[in-house]
């Protein structure tokens, strides 16, 4: 921190109380209490990022309780990302345009050096560390520098996923890595530190690979690279962000540090709007090259009087309308407008409603990991995630949480889109509906494995060996009445209960049944995509679930 002295720290000191405050006031955003979750079931992969967040959430909310403890270490380290961004700058005379510079960029005011406890934060310090550290190893590489970059490469992994985009295209401009000892050294000793990872992928059978590279591709679609496109300009600043990007199409680097940030930067941007193809990309996504871009354009802007004078103009009232959004969602007596603040609004009290409306019942939730986490950290209490056939797999489906409620009534939260019974207006102003679930049974651990097919010319018949791998006895007699279904495109074909299977009463633990399913040919099905057979129940709450092809 050379380049920063005492008027810096005072700038560093008051963002970093601004955001100790602001995290004090504010719910959790719903990702944050997932987050949390994470944290309470420490292990060194989750279905959804690696382990760095958990790691975070759980020393920060050992120190202190609350939002303020999940919060903490972020805090932290986001205001260091803060410092580290100015020092790499190294303004010593206009600190105020500086400071309105840095803070015009949106991501900086909650994933760069913001307050919520997101993966982001620590995969931007992480990555700023490495560009500094990197700087210097290509000006003097030695075994030193490199077991750090190591070390810093490894966090940035176990940060997040994205962290691989920024060390593949470090490596892409500078190809003259591979004749350098120290970067075999480097490989080496990062993919050591990487080996628990690794091994819990392996262990998991590769769930988040699984669900980022796959279950998450859809079919080639326009719909989602135009909201890409507009969201860059956006990201980079409301309306300034024109004049960032105008600077940084200027660009030259002047050395193999510049041509680096430049590479990765244009790099990110060219493989999300690949992605955007096929996926909807995340605003904050790009936030990984946040300080590069700004790294690169600041001295651009600073240094053209006219540039300064009009960036000036247009950021102020942009920050300001940031700052006055950052107290709204903070303040939970100023009323929800919209979808404005729906990620923090009222989250404890729509937490301790729903306590209130379970009259003593166990509580689960329809497609909602978030709303289950935020039950269970503002009540104390546990909580069952319960999944359709056609929801998305998330951290709860490797977890055996449902067990919680095995056997007894469960009183369940669905949202709007699935036309519960019940309705009413919950405290975050958003619409639930409540179904009680008489006595719940849990199918999970019940596998599904095909053994033969058998085809006629007017149907098709798939004999299934349903394996009870759950540690307790399934009963296929229930009042759930569970069924093994078919469904292909998201549109269930048909259903068979569990009960024309070979153990017609209950399939008791490590026991097994044999059962079939017949698919008419005059069925409305495609032999060449997936057909995705699953358990589930009558309340349609899923168990297993596997995906079969044809041909």
């Amino acid at each position: 921190m050379k380049n920063l002295d005492k008027r810096h720290y005072i700038i560093i000191g008051i963002w970093f109380l601004g955001n100790l405050l602001q995290a004090l006031f504010t719910g959790l955003h719903s990702d944050e209490s997932y987050y949390w979750m994470y944290s309470e079931n420490l292990s060194w992969g989750f279905f959804d990022h690696p382990p760095m967040t958990a790691l975070l959430i759980y020393l920060g909310h050992a120190v202190l309780p609350g939002e303020i403890g999940v919060r903490l270490i972020f805090i932290l380290i986001s205001s260091i990302t803060f410092a580290l961004i100015l020092n790499e700058l190294n303004e010593k005379k206009d600190l105020f345009f500086v400071s309105l510079f840095i803070l015009s960029f949106p991501l900086i005011h909650t994933h760069i050096a913001g307050f919520m406890a997101i993966p982001d934060v620590p995969l931007l310090f992480f990555t700023t560390l490495f560009i500094i550290s990197y700087r210097k190893f290509l000006n003097n590489p030695d075994w030193k520098i490199s077991i750090f970059l190591s070390l810093i490469l490894a966090a940035m992994i176990y940060s997040k996923y994205h962290a691989f985009l920024i060390i593949g295209f470090t490596v892409f401009s500078n190809l003259k890595l591979f004749r350098n000892k120290y970067f075999y050294g480097i490989i080496l000793f990062t993919v050591i530190l990487l080996l628990p990872h690794v091994f819990w992928q392996i262990h998991n059978e590769f769930p988040t690979f699984k669900y980022h590279l796959v279950e998450r591709a859809k079919p080639f679609t326009f719909k989602y690279i135009l909201p890409y496109l507009a969201a860059q300009i956006a990201i980079a600043g409301p309306i300034t962000g024109i004049l960032v990007f105008w600077k940084f199409s200027r660009f030259k680097p002047e050395n193999q540090f510049q041509k680096t940030l430049l590479f990765t930067i244009l790099g990110f941007y060219i493989a999300l709007f690949i992605i955007s193809f096929k996926n909807r990309i995340e605003a904050h996504w790009i936030a990984a090259i946040i300080p590069m871009l700004i790294i690169l354009t600041y001295p651009l802007i600073a240094g053209d009087p006219k540039f300064k004078r009009w960036f000036k103009r247009i950021a102020l009232p942009v920050l300001a309308l940031m700052v006055l959004y950052r107290i709204y969602i903070a303040l939970d007596v100023i009323p929800n407008t919209g979808h404005l603040k729906i990620t923090f609004y009222n989250r404890e009290a729509s937490a301790l409603e729903i306590k209130k409306l379970s009259e003593g019942k166990k509580v689960g939730f329809f497609n909602n990991y978030a709303a289950t986490s935020n039950y269970i950290f503002y009540t104390g209490d546990s909580a069952v995630h319960l999944s359709t056939p056609t929801y998305r797999f998330c951290q709860y489906d490797l977890w055996d949480e449902e067990m919680y409620a095995e056997g007894e009534p469960l009183f369940t939260v669905q949202s709007k889109n699935l036309n519960p019974p019940n309705q009413l207006k919950i405290a975050t102003g958003q619409t639930k509906g409540f179904l009680t679930i008489e006595k719940y049974q849990s199918l999970n651990g019940l596998t599904i494995n095909l053994e033969k097919t058998a085809e006629t010319e007017n149907k098709i018949e798939f004999f299934f060996l349903l394996n009870n791998r759950s540690g307790k006895t399934i009963y296929t007699q229930h009042i759930s009445e569970p069924v093994l279904a078919v469904m292909q495109n998201k549109t269930e074909l048909t259903a068979v209960p569990l009960t024309i299977s070979s153990k017609k009463e209950k399939i008791a633990n490590n026991d097994s049944a044999l059962i079939s399913l017949s698919l008419s040919k005059n069925e409305m099905f495609r032999r060449d995509e997936p057909i995705i057979f699953y358990t589930r129940s009558k309340e349609n709450y899923r168990g297993e679930i596997i995906s079969l092809t044809l041909e």
